[in-house]
C-alpha cells in the first residue's frame, strides 16, 4: 500500500513538472574544496559560465574560478589551464568573462602577503595569462570590463597628484595598447564591442563613450549603471524635470524614457541585455517614510513592466524569495541570482525542467547525470532544488524526456 501511495506522488510530482517552462540550477561547491566564501558572482553573455574569486581554507587566498553545470568549479592556472588544487592558481581576483567563458579579466596579487601589490591580467584558455600594462605616468591600475570576445577591456588608472590619487579611465586594445580616457575611472558598463563604456562625467553625471564619438553627460543628478550589448542604452536612476526614478537613456538621441514602478527601490545591481530590451535590477524596497522594507530582484521586459523575481516564478521562490540579483545573460534567457535558502541559482526562463545539462533537450545525456549523482546533496541534477537527487529528479526527467526547446 504505501509503495503505490509513493509512486502516486511521484507522478504527481511530474505532472507538476510539465506545468512550468522554466529551469532552475542551483550552483553547488563541488571542485572548489574547503573554502571561506568568496566574492560576487558573475555570469558569462552567453549564460553558460560562472565567473568568481574564492578564498580557499588551503591556501588563505582568493583566487579566480569559474564554474559549468558539465565540469563545477576550476581555478585558473598561469599557463591558461584550470585545477582543483588552489595552491596552483592564480593569487587574485576575478573581474570580468568573454562571452564563452574562454577570456577571464582579473587582478593578480604578488609580492609580500601581508602587502601586496596588484596588477590586472587577461587569462586566455589554453594560453595563459597575460598582464596589462599600466598607462604611461601612472602608478597603478586595475582591469573592470572585458569585451564579449576578449579582446578589449576598460579600467581605471591612477595618477599621484602629490599626496591624492586622481583616477582616469583607460581602454587595453587587443595588443596591449593603453588609451586615457578622461573620466572618472567607474567603468559601470562596457558594450560587447569594447567601442562604448558608460561612466561618470562627474560626482552628479553619468558619462557615455564611444571610441572616434566622444563623451555625453547624462542629465544632472542622475545615475546610470548598466549599458547594453549594442552599447545604445543605459539603464538606471534619472533625474528629469517632469519626472525621476528608473529609466533608459538612449545616448545617441539623448533621449530618457521613464520605467513606472509601484514602489519604492534603491537598485544598487543593473543589468542588461545586448538589446537594451531586458533588465534586471537588485536592490532594497523601502516604505513611504524610507525605512528598509526587504532586498528584492526586479526583472523588467520591454512591453511588460516590472516583475518581483518571487512573485512572477513562484514555483521556485514562493518560500525562498529570490534576495540578490548578480548577471543577465546577453539575450535575456538566464538570470544569475541569490536566494533564501538556495544559494546561488541560475534561472533559465526559457529551458526545459529536466534538462540537466543545458542543451536544450531533455535526453540520455541528462538521465545519466541524475542516476550517477543518485543519493547526493543539491546541485544542477537536484532538478526539483529539493535538496538532494532523488526519485522525483529521476522521474521529473522521464516525464519531459525527448522534448527540446523550440
Amino acid at each position: 500500500m504505501m509503495r503505490r501511495i509513493g509512486l502516486v506522488a511521484l507522478v504527481c510530482c511530474g505532472f507538476v513538472a510539465l506545468l512550468y517552462g522554466q529551469r532552475l540550477v542551483r550552483l553547488d561547491g563541488e571542485g572548489a574544496g574547503r573554502s571561506y566564501g568568496g566574492g560576487l558572482p558573475r555570469l558569462s553573455p552567453n549564460g553558460q559560465v560562472v565567473l568568481t574569486d574564492i578564498r580557499s581554507a588551503i591556501t588563505d587566498k582568493p583566487h579566480p574560478a569559474m564554474w559549468t553545470v558539465r565540469d563545477r568549479w576550476w581555478y585558473l592556472k598561469r599557463d591558461g589551464g584550470l585545477t582543483r588544487d588552489p595552491r596552483e592558481a592564480i593569487w587574485g581576483y576575478a573581474r570580468d568573462v568573454s562571452y564563452d567563458g574562454s577570456v577571464v579579466l582579473g587582478n593578480e596579487l604578488y609580492g609580500n602577503p601581508r602587502d601586496p601589490s596588484l596588477r590586472p591580467f587577461r587569462w586566455r584558455r589554453g594560453v595563459g595569462i597575460e598582464y596589462l600594462p599600466f598607462p604611461p605616468g601612472t602608478y597603478r591600475a586595475v582591469g573592470l570590463k572585458v569585451s564579449w570576445d576578449g579582446e578589449w577591456v576598460a579600467g581605471a588608472a591612477a595618477f599621484w597628484r602629490g599626496g591624492y590619487e586622481e583616477w582616469w579611465t583607460v581602454r587595453w586594445s587587443p595588443t596591449g595598447q593603453t588609451e586615457l580616457i578622461d573620466l572618472m575611472g567607474r567603468v559601470q558598463g562596457f558594450s560587447a564591442s569594447g567601442r562604448e563604456i558608460l561612466d561618470a562625467c562627474n560626482y552628479f553625471q553619468s558619462a557615455f563613450w564611444r571610441a572616434g564619438w566622444g563623451t555625453r553627460c547624462s542629465l544632472p543628478f542622475s545615475d546610470f549603471e548598466g549599458l547594453s550589448g549594442d552599447g545604445r542604452v543605459a539603464i538606471g536612476v534619472g533625474v528629469h524635470p517632469e519626472w525621476s526614478g528608473f529609466a533608459r537613456w538612449f545616448p545617441d538621441e539623448d533621449r530618457y524614457e521613464p520605467v513606472p514602478a509601484n514602489m519604492r527601490f534603491s537598485p544598487f545591481k543593473h543589468r542588461v541585455s545586448f538589446d537594451g530590451r531586458v533588465m534586471l535590477l537588485g536592490g532594497s524596497e523601502y516604505d513611504r517614510d524610507w525605512n528598509f522594507v526587504r532586498d528584492l530582484v526586479l526583472f523588467w521586459e520591454e512591453g511588460r513592466g516590472l516583475t518581483d523575481l518571487t512573485e512572477g516564478y513562484p514555483q521556485f521562490f514562493r518560500n525562498r524569495p529570490a534576495r540578490f540579483g548578480y548577471g543577465l545573460s546577453g539575450d535575456g534567457r538566464y538570470i544569475l541570482l541569490g536566494a533564501e535558502g538556495l544559494g546561488d541559482v541560475i534561472l533559465d526562463r526559457f529551458g526545459i525542467q529536466g534538462d540537466v545539462d543545458g542543451d536544450d533537450c531533455v535526453d540520455d545525456a541528462d538521465l545519466l547525470m541524475v542516476l550517477f549523482r543518485f543519493g547526493r546533496r543539491y546541485g544542477p541534477e537536484d532538478v526539483n532544488v529539493d535538496g538532494i537527487v532523488d526519485e522525483q529528479d529521476l522521474l521529473m526527467v522521464l516525464s519531459r524526456f525527448g522534448e527540446c526547446v523550440r
